[in-house]
């Protein structure tokens, strides 16, 4: 008997007459197979819609069954969404071909004359092209499989699997990214109807597989849906370095090909993911022969071929599709390292007129941001409404061409906007041209992520927090916490003074998800004179000096600021201390920095303040993490039974907050272990600890 898995999709009516024959007597046997055709029927269809080939050695597997595999081949006219991981993949086709061989109505090849009879031409579908892979060995039993060619999606996970060996059907050619292109490429020729296509882990490393690909999206002429990221593999090993050559010639594999992507695609095109990833394990899995080719060297079979000329034709530079993609309103191309000009994007842009979402990749030679962003906003994307910048990775021109689009773009238009994970700085913007651009679609703007823009400071977050009324996500990360530390210069960078974050009520208030940085000076209440005792740790009744009562009074401003979002389900918030004299470093590690008296209750005998109970109303909060640790000087004190208590009443729907850094629950305090214990009766789970 098949898996549950496998019956699901293929055994169902089998499942019943099998079932029908061991318990029950002839008439209800003929009922149950009249009743299993009639819903074979009905519902044979739906059942062979959508097939998923994953590989895995803890289930059972499609292709491991010979059960499921008849079924397969039964009902391969059905099948209209197929997902695959590379092994299956490999094997799949290697059973087409056995099929192909196996049966009568395979012709004999074209432009063959048979005695006694005209020419004849090839059936396209089953016609295996030169530069087609030729088959593996068959080391395992290969069972005959009709083509699948009704597909309107098609997901192919291509990269190497870890433990390949344990497979059943574990055929050689897994480990040649020549081979696989070119199964890949005839499983696309098979299935011009496609509407989906995504293509996972796939190893370029010339304009020879860039060729032969595109050729293959060009006959696509229905595509919507397009996701590929490619594998560009980098090895840092001294084990690695002797093979440099192969590595410099991948990577070369890359320009152009963002490009050549795009162009081949048809305008009924409507989304488009691009990205390149890389993947050491994937050079140590591919053959010697596939590493050792030159550039536009043709694999061993390919070299074997008798029809150059058709082999040529195959893999020679494609008809690109300049009409305009209409349709296209998502364009997102990730990490291409320098795979695109100026010119080039220009191009890509200019035949997608209503392109409302859109990643900038890593541009080169941008000769004026500035003006370029203009014509983006206002002649070539006009209605954009989402963009983002490709982290990690870029040149300060492009980075500045991500913020000038928003500055450019019409009033009240953009919807989110990400800018992260890379430290720039625009000389020629202010703080009031920063603050003017988030003020332009402060009735719009739902989701903000900002990370390294050194532009972004105090009063631009004001204006952010206090405007931007539509808010529903917002997440602003240091760019590097450890250069916070050691370069004073960057205190404010990405970060709200306490004092500017009290200054006006807030407008945010549909926010949920928040992730914000509080500057807050280091005295009265952080940096103590020697000797001078801490307020949490004072004798009764709690004496505050002036200075100190007035820090407090602008915290608990802060907090009621936080207790007006009733819609926060996230809050990640963290606490920086400095000297606003500038005389000492700013203590940037938040992990180990508390909010004083934010997390606990006034304690009516000592006089104790604490302002927990401002947070009263977060009763949708979720995840609590950032300078909210149960284990700093201050909240070791002030953190007892009542306060947990009241989390317990007040915030029912926390699942994580990470109020102390060793997940071992003998560590934490009692009042805690006593939260997980009521939280467990309640079946809720609840997590309280994180790594630093």
């Amino acid at each position: 008997m098949p898996s549950t898995a496998t019956m699901r999709f293929f055994e169902l009516p089998e499942l019943v007459i099998h079932l029908a024959h061991h318990y029950l007597d002839p008439t209800s046997i003929f009922g149950l197979m009249r009743a299993s055709r009639q819903m074979y029927t009905l519902y044979g269809s739906t059942l062979f819609y959508s097939v998923f080939a994953d590989y895995n050695p803890k289930r059972k597997n499609l292709l491991a069954s010979t059960e499921s595999i008849n079924a397969l081949v039964r009902n391969a006219h059905l099948v209209r969404q197929l997902k695959m991981n590379l092994l299956d993949m490999v094997y799949y086709v290697n059973c087409v071909f056995a099929y192909q061989e196996q049966s009568s109505t395979f012709p004999p090849p074209a432009h063959t004359v048979v005695a006694g009879q005209q020419e004849r031409e090839q059936s396209p579908l089953l016609r295996r092209p030169r530069w087609l892979a030729p088959p593996d060995p068959q080391i395992c039993a290969v069972h005959p499989i009709p083509l699948i060619i009704h597909l309107t999606s098609l997901t192919l996970h291509l990269r190497c699997p870890i433990y390949p060996v344990n497979c059943p059907y574990l055929l050689p050619s897994y480990k040649d990214p020549r081979a696989t292109l070119t199964q890949t490429c005839w499983l696309l020729n098979l299935n011009p109807h496609l509407l989906d296509l995504r293509l996972s882990g796939m190893g370029m490393k010339d304009q020879r597989d860039t060729r032969l690909l595109t050729r293959s999206i060009l006959g696509l002429e229905r595509l919507q849906n397009m996701r590929f990221d490619f594998i560009i593999w980098e090895e840092n090993s001294e084990e690695m370095w002797s093979r440099m050559p192969v590595v410099a010639v991948t990577a070369t594999a890359t320009r152009k090909l963002a490009s050549a992507i795009f162009f081949c695609c048809p305008p009924s095109l409507r989304t488009l993911y691009v990205e390149r990833t890389e993947d050491s394990f994937w050079m140590d899995e591919v053959t010697q022969e596939y590493g050792s080719l030159e550039p536009e060297q043709p694999q061993s079979w390919e070299m074997s071929s008798n029809d150059e000329e058709e082999l040529n034709l195959a893999v020679a530079l494609p008809r690109l599709m300049k009409e305009p993609k209409a349709h296209l309103t998502s364009l997102q191309l990730w990490d291409l390292g320098d795979d695109l000009s100026e010119a080039e994007f220009r191009e890509m842009l200019a035949t997608c007129p209503n392109l409302t979402n859109i990643v900038i990749p890593t541009i080169c030679s941008i000769k004026n941001p500035q003006q370029l962003a203009q014509d983006i906003a206002h002649r070539l994307c006009p209605k954009l409404t989402t963009f983002e910048k490709v982290k990690n990775t870029g040149n300060s021109a492009s980075w500045e061409l991500t913020v000038r689009i928003l500055e450019a773009l019409s009033e009240q238009q953009v919807q989110k906007f990400y800018c992260r994970e890379w430290s720039f700085f625009i000389p020629s913007l202010s703080t009031d041209d920063i603050g003017s651009m988030f003020r332009r679609q402060s009735r719009t703007l739902r989701d903000l992520r900002l990370a390294g823009c050194r532009n972004i400071n105090s009063k631009v977050m004001q204006v952010i927090l206090v405007e931007c009324v539509a808010l529903e996500l917002l997440q602003v990360r240091l760019w590097n916490q450890m250069k916070m530390t050691s370069q004073q210069q960057y205190w404010w960078t990405l970060c709200i003074e306490l004092g500017d974050a009290v200054e006006f009520p807030w407008g945010c208030t549909r926010i949920q998800d928040l992730d914000l940085t509080i500057v807050i000076p280091d005295e009265p209440l952080h940096h103590l004179a020697n000797g001078e005792i801490p307020y949490y740790n004072r004798p009764s009744p709690t004496p505050l000096s002036a200075a100190e009562t007035a820090q407090f009074r602008s915290l608990e401003a802060f907090y009621r600021q936080l207790g007006r979002l009733t819609e926060l389900k996230r809050l990640d918030l963290k606490a920086i201390y400095h000297d606003p004299t500038r005389s000492r470093l700013v203590s940037g590690m938040s992990r180990v920095n508390s909010f004083p008296g934010m997390l606990n209750l006034k304690n009516e005998t000592t006089g104790r303040p604490g302002y927990l109970h401002h947070l009263g109303g977060l009763s949708k909060l979720k995840a609590l993490f950032g300078s909210v640790s149960a284990t700093t000087e201050e909240t070791k004190v002030t953190i007892g039974m009542e306060e947990v208590e009241w989390m317990h009443r007040h915030w029912p729907a926390l699942e994580k907050a990470h109020f102390f850094t060793v997940k071992n629950e003998k560590m934490f305090t009692a009042p805690f272990q006593w939260l997980l214990k009521q939280r467990a009766e309640e079946k809720k789970p609840l997590q309280l600890a994180t790594s630093v």
